[in-house]
């Protein structure tokens, strides 16, 4: 039975499942947040690179007890998801952009800070959900001073602090701040401003996608070729980001780092 083990970040949620499974090789998306890869960098581990199709569905098969990394990408992507998941056993779900979707696979992980930061002020925090626990004495992450006004330059530099962190169970600050969170309203305010921009957007949407019934997204993901929407979406006070730099240009996902708009839905 899985357990609840709530840490500092996201990207040591998957260093803590290296340590604990003793993991040598792993496979990993060309296509995820930077830091994942800086944080494998760091491990004694072997990092098999493999790369997704315009459904964000791997393009190649994997030996059944091979240890996979699958994003859950924009929280869009239960589908493909449980379709891995009966083939591979050893999958780890990134669940980044997906706080409320149900544990899945051998273990899966999501983030506090990622989808309640702007709303929040949260700077830390993510659930890991796994069977083996470590027994390691792992400090609580210090307390910080909140701050609602989230500007890109201190999302930044939280970034960079995050980076230098090791395994850390959840800051007090965070459990506090998120005991008042209204889970179900987030909820529904997520979804609600999520069909807001797809009444608008849909029929422009060059990325087909359908939500599964279960599914709360982290973004509106809006493919399109015309750069001016994000300066619309910009003047109406939404902070864009792109997903995620670093990709050579020849690569097809690169394509998604160019294309693809990530609309806020907070």
């Amino acid at each position: 039975m899985k357990q609840l083990v709530k840490l500092n970040t996201a990207r040591n949620c998957l260093r803590y499942l290296i340590k604990a499974y003793k993991i040598g090789t792993i496979h990993v998306p060309y296509y995820i947040c930077p830091s994942i890869k800086a944080i494998l960098r760091k491990e004694i581990v072997n990092v098999e690179f493999y790369h997704i199709n315009e459904k964000f569905m791997p393009v190649k098969n994997f030996k059944s007890d091979d240890y996979i990394l699958y994003p859950n990408y924009f929280g869009i992507c239960t589908n493909n998801v449980a379709e891995l998941e009966k083939k591979y056993r050893n999958l780890i779900v990134d669940n980044t952009h997906a706080f409320y979707s149900k544990p899945m696979g051998l273990a899966s992980f999501n983030s506090l800070r990622k989808f309640f930061q702007m709303q929040y002020g949260i700077l830390d925090g993510a659930y890991l959900f796994t069977e083996k626990i470590m027994e390691r004495p792992f400090r609580t992450a210090e307390d910080y001073e909140i701050d609602e006004d989230m500007t890109y330059e201190k999302i930044v530099k939280n970034e960079q602090r995050l980076d230098l962190e090791q395994i850390m169970y959840i800051s007090k600050t965070t459990e506090k701040i998120i005991s008042s969170v209204n889970f179900e309203q987030e909820k529904i305010s997520r979804m609600n401003n999520f069909y807001k921009f797809a009444e608008k957007l849909d029929k422009t949407n060059e990325l087909s996608f359908s939500l599964d019934k279960n599914e709360i997204p982290f973004v509106y993901p809006y493919y399109t070729h015309d750069d001016s929407i994000v300066k619309e979406l910009e003047r109406q006070g939404l902070m864009i980001f792109r997903f995620w730099e670093g990709l050579p240009a020849n690569f097809d996902e690169y394509n998604f780092y160019k294309y693809l708009i990530p609309i806020p839905l907070y």
